[in-house]
């Protein structure tokens, strides 16, 4: 089967409310601490190495990254959650930015929170999880790097999960080999048939 999310394409990177593009069509946030492999999910999701710049200094995004899955349909990558080396101004800019947008995006249809299924729900994902509920935003709990837990502990880890919040649906993944990513694009698809 053909990969609908194939042609993804990186749009542009966005500092402050005001540079955000006019709010139309459908947004999905990508969101999730520094380390939490979301670049290299993305990169899975659209089978292109290249698409999202991985660092081997975690939380090296410090914008929100627009790329273009189709036309009218958007992927958001937040900068990682504790990215302290890009100093504390930047992260109040982006704190800002965050609650604008989640205020008044009519576009903006889901939340995928990913977080490494050996440590999920750290404090910093509750913040977010928190901030989806306070405006009503569907969430998806993705929890990377499966291949790192046995199949019991990921049940587990699931399940602890499932339990302690709301996420309309919980995915586990790994970038590593390709596990999980069939589901996760049918999830992201259905923010697109709503």
């Amino acid at each position: 089967m053909k990969n609908p999310f194939k042609n993804t394409a990186f749009l542009f990177g966005v500092t402050k409310a005001k540079n955000l593009p006019n709010d139309c069509g459908i947004e999905v946030l990508l969101s999730g601490r520094s380390n939490a492999g979301k670049s290299s999910a993305l990169n899975s999701l659209a089978d292109n190495k290249k698409l999202a710049r991985i660092s081997k200094t975690p939380g090296r995004t410090t914008e929100i990254n627009f790329f273009e899955v189709e036309e009218g349909y958007k992927l958001l990558d937040l900068p990682g959650y504790g990215f302290a080396k890009s100093g504390q101004s930047r992260i109040k800019d982006w704190g800002s930015l965050l609650g604008e947008y989640f205020a008044n995006r009519k576009a903006l249809k889901g939340v995928l929170i990913f977080m490494d299924i050996r440590h999920p729900l750290k404090p910093i994902d509750l913040e977010m999880i928190k901030l989806c509920e306070s405006f009503d935003i569907d969430y998806v709990a993705v929890l990377t790097k499966s291949d790192k837990v046995s199949k019991n502990i990921e049940a587990k880890k699931i399940h602890q999960v499932s339990n302690e919040t709301n996420a309309i649906e919980i995915v586990s993944i790994s970038s590593l080999n390709k596990k999980g990513f069939g589901t996760l694009r049918k999830v992201l698809l259905g923010f697109r048939n709503e």
